[in-house]
């Protein structure tokens, strides 16, 4: 995607960064990520992204999630060097306790409610697999993780210290994970900030055209 430094593998957890950085932010989703990573990581080589995540389910007063995902998803496509990995995306039904309101109050009867609720899951998992993988097999010189996840502190030891290549967390949240990049920083390690003002400045066009000639247009709002 670039020449110069070190040959660079760049796995991104789709949905932390989204609710990380992304979500209800308008003019950052359509979010380019060869060049976002190259913002960051302006001494690497960017060749390859590998992108985690799960296909999600529309839901009451958003019902065109999944066709705007799809979308973006067929824009990525587009870029060369792109992989995409899918978990699963579950729906819900939990109890929850209603706790006492701000002025000490305790709920009415029912003391209890259900909510719905979703979870992702496979993300972190794809992720990590696809890292020591491609890291094992030599295909990267340096490898970038965009997610806050602490569950994800084993595989980036395993590269570092195992392998003895560099890894670098771009952290999509406001708070530093401690597990994925303490301060001090160990060997082989790197930490950046991604900041919404980062995705604004990362987009594709607004239409992008696929290699079969379809044209794609950015969702309003995104």
């Amino acid at each position: 995607m670039t020449a110069g430094g070190p040959r660079t593998y760049v796995y991104v957890d789709g949905f932390n960064l989204y609710y990380g950085a992304l979500r209800g932010r308008a003019g950052t989703r359509w979010l380019d990520l060869p060049a976002l990573s190259q913002r960051l990581l302006p001494n690497n080589a960017i060749a390859r992204i590998v992108y985690c995540t799960a296909l999600v389910k529309d839901r009451p007063g958003k019902p065109d999630q999944l066709a705007h995902q799809r979308l973006y998803l067929a824009a990525l496509a587009t870029l060369p060097n792109f992989e995409l990995h899918k978990g699963a995306y579950l729906e819900k039904k939990v109890r929850r306790p209603l706790v006492a309101g701000q002025d000490g109050s305790t709920p009415e009867w029912p003391r209890v409610a259900y909510f719905h609720d979703s979870e992702e899951k496979g993300s972190d998992v794809n992720l990590a697999t696809r890292l020591l993988v491609d890291g094992y097999n030599g295909h990267y010189e340096a490898a970038a993780v965009i997610s806050n996840d602490g569950d994800l502190k084993m595989p980036l030891e395993v590269v570092r210290r195992d392998l003895g290549l560099p890894v670098t967390v771009i952290n999509p949240h406001p708070r530093r994970s401690t597990a994925l990049s303490p301060n001090p920083l160990p060997e082989n390690a790197k930490y950046v900030r991604l900041r919404p003002a980062d995705a604004r400045a990362c987009q594709f066009p607004n239409t992008v055209t696929t290699r079969a000639g379809r044209t794609i247009t950015k969702p309003a709002n995104w």
